[in-house]
């Protein structure tokens, strides 16, 4: 169904005005009460906007037949088997809000109807660019004041500071987006972004935010976020040169053989690299990554239960699996495990090989688009995020943080 060209207008501006307040507001957004209230606070910060905006959307694009997109009939197909998955699980209604991170079938839902809305009537501009690369600056800059040992904006308790972490307080956090972890996310994310529109569009004022954010990036030392930036940096060469796609995809192999060679030969003291290297040759401890090996391994079993549609969004912390154990001085801490810690896993383990071979295909499907059209520097912008995005999801955790 083709909407009326003023409908269709008024939708665009919603979804540009939508996009705008995710990149700016719900990026930068520090709830009152600091880092101890950061996902509660993005929480309600997103449901605000986004609700208000789908609301808007459906007043001015009212829902009819429409031919849909292979990826945008993954993320159809996505949600549906997540919501068979939530019909079928023994938790009930448990699976709608999901856990501490909530993100059960309705933020799923939400999820997928802004994705809709989005890549229906989002009209190409490089304003989202330049937000992006202003967003970016000022996350940035309040890291860097925090490494140095202040407390700006009071975001820690007081008397705290960002060296405090896994001591007198858990975990470590820092930037716009509290744990390191979904600050080097984003940062990473961005930072790829960033830099292949600059390439592409020879904006150089896009580079600007690229130097703090590559010093941030090395100072909270988050080995998911530089895993990410090598492969978008290595499999992203075809999204620069368009025009010898396939001399570029197969100088992306060879570059990625070459890294195996290397991390295989490796004997030096990096932690990440040292662990990479056991791995490759058959040693690896349930303690690598964090913990995550070990947490990969309890969920395995939990997948062969219930294969195809899993225990029900957000409830791997009802499964009973181990509790997480934080080690702080003179003390151990044990944390229930709400995540696999492995985005693509996460899916698997509670909605099911149905959801995760939709979630594969909205994946697949986008990427193939974006190196189909890279020579359109708006595809290969994209595709240098998404190519980011697929290498870190092995080691993250969705939330409405960075989801």
């Amino acid at each position: 169904m083709r909407l009326p060209a003023r409908t269709s207008a008024c939708a665009s501006r919603v979804c540009v005005l939508y996009a705008c307040a995710l990149l700016t507001v719900h990026y930068l957004f520090l709830p009152y009460g600091g880092y101890a209230r950061m996902m509660e606070g993005k929480f309600h910060c997103y449901l605000v906007l986004t609700l208000g905006v789908l609301a808007a959307l459906f007043v001015v694009a009212p829902v009819g037949p429409v031919r849909l997109t292979l990826p945008q009939g993954c993320a159809v197909a996505y949600l549906g088997a997540s919501a068979l998955s939530s019909l079928c699980s023994p938790y009930g209604a448990a699976t709608l809000l999901g856990g501490s991170r909530r993100e059960g079938l309705a933020m799923l839902a939400l999820y997928v109807l802004s994705d809709l809305f989005l890549s229906r009537f989002l009209s190409k501009g490089r304003l989202l660019l330049w937000l992006t690369a202003l967003s970016l600056t000022l996350c940035c800059l309040l890291t860097l004041v925090q490494l140095t040992g202040r407390n700006p904006l009071w975001l820690y308790p007081a008397g705290l500071n960002y060296y405090d972490g896994d001591g007198a307080y858990l975990g470590f956090y820092a930037g716009t987006s509290g744990n390191i972890d979904f600050t080097a996310f984003l940062l990473a994310l961005a930072l790829c972004v960033l830099v292949c529109a600059a390439l592409r569009l020879q904006r150089w004022g896009l580079l600007l935010p690229a130097v703090p954010a590559v010093w941030v990036l090395w100072r909270l030392d988050v080995a998911a976020a530089w895993v990410g930036v090598a492969f978008a940096a290595v499999w992203g060469l075809a999204l620069l040169v368009p025009g010898h796609r396939r001399a570029m995809l197969l100088l992306s192999a060879v570059l990625s053989a070459l890294a195996l060679v290397f991390v295989a030969c490796y004997t030096g003291e990096n932690e990440t690299l040292s662990q990479a290297h056991a791995i490759l040759h058959g040693a690896a401890d349930p303690s690598f990554g964090s913990e995550r090996l070990r947490i990969w391994r309890d969920c395995l079993p939990l997948v062969r239960e219930r294969p195809l549609l899993g225990g029900g969004p957000d409830t791997l912390w009802l499964r009973g699996i181990e509790p997480f154990a934080w080690y702080l001085p003179g003390r151990v801490i044990p944390s229930d495990v709400t995540a696999a810690h492995n985005e693509y896993l996460n899916i698997l383990v509670n909605q099911g090989a149905l959801a995760l071979a939709a979630y594969l295909g909205l994946i697949a499907s986008a990427l193939w688009r974006c190196f189909r059209s890279a020579a359109k520097p708006r595809c290969a912008v994209c595709g240098a995020g998404l190519l980011c995005y697929a290498a870190m999801a092995f080691f993250s955790i969705s939330t409405c943080i960075t989801a």
